[in-house]
């Protein structure tokens, strides 16, 4: 919260605004998680507390995942033509998923028809960018459909060592999230009820070891990133949140 309410005002580029309106939602995600995080204390007792599990996981996947955008959308060191065909996928990523919400809520709204015409030139503005042709055919196919990033999972855990175990992260918060297959398949006379079972305390723990280690790798990318603006003047508290990047790492 302090990182993010000194970020203002900062001399910066396209991408490191990204960076740091990412942070911001970051911020909230982390405060959320905080207000619905049970509190046992000597006076309540864990089953007194609601262990929600699913909405734990969920905001862990949050952070993790917003980590990711921070270094693809803002702080990784790229070539100008890969920031500028980041952006392009990006916004043609936005305008599809804006189209699709649009023609839903109304069919006949006499906008849909620019945006599909937009959606036509961004695509072949794509397709001819000469940063295409460094991509895998795994990697043109994904951004010529619209994913805003052509990198997979595995290409972050490979090429950046705090995302070590992260698919192994993501599928086991994934699998807590959705309604199939373990989230229910869990549910029996105590599991899975939010009352406070040993085996519901254990994943909110894990589930809150990944999103702290996640939450402090965006904190100090960002103070990192902004080294002279940010990260000098609050180095000694940057510096007590750099170990919780190397759990399991």
């Amino acid at each position: 919260m302090i990182i993010s309410q000194n970020q203002h005002g900062i001399n910066t580029t396209g991408r490191g605004i990204r960076a740091v309106k990412i942070f911001t939602r970051q911020t909230l995600v982390g405060m959320s998680f905080r207000n619905i995080l049970p509190y046992p204390t000597e006076s309540k007792d864990k089953e007194d507390c609601l262990w929600d599990i699913c909405s734990v996981a969920s905001l862990s996947r949050n952070i993790l995942e917003g980590y990711l955008s921070i270094i693809y959308y803002g702080t990784e060191i790229i070539s100008e033509d890969d920031a500028e065909f980041r952006f392009l996928i990006g916004q043609f990523h936005r305008n599809r998923e804006w189209y699709g919400i649009r023609k839903h809520f109304d069919p006949n709204d006499s906008a849909l028809k620019d945006f599909k015409l937009g959606q036509k030139d961004q695509k072949e503005k794509i397709k001819n960018h000469q940063f295409i042709s460094k991509l895998t055919d795994e990697q043109k196919n994904k951004v010529l459909k619209g994913y805003d990033i052509y990198k997979t999972k595995a290409d972050f855990q490979k090429e950046n060592k705090i995302c070590n175990g992260l698919r192994r992260d993501y599928q086991l918060l994934s699998n807590l999230v959705h309604p199939l297959p373990l989230s229910i398949e869990r549910i029996d006379n105590e599991s899975g009820r939010g009352i406070g079972s040993d085996t519901d305390i254990n994943y909110c723990i894990l589930s809150l070891i990944i999103a702290r280690r996640y939450l402090a790798a965006s904190t100090i990318e960002i103070a990192d990133f902004f080294i002279d603006d940010i990260g000098s003047k609050f180095k000694v508290k940057i510096d007590t949140i750099r170990p919780f990047v190397l759990i399991n790492a």
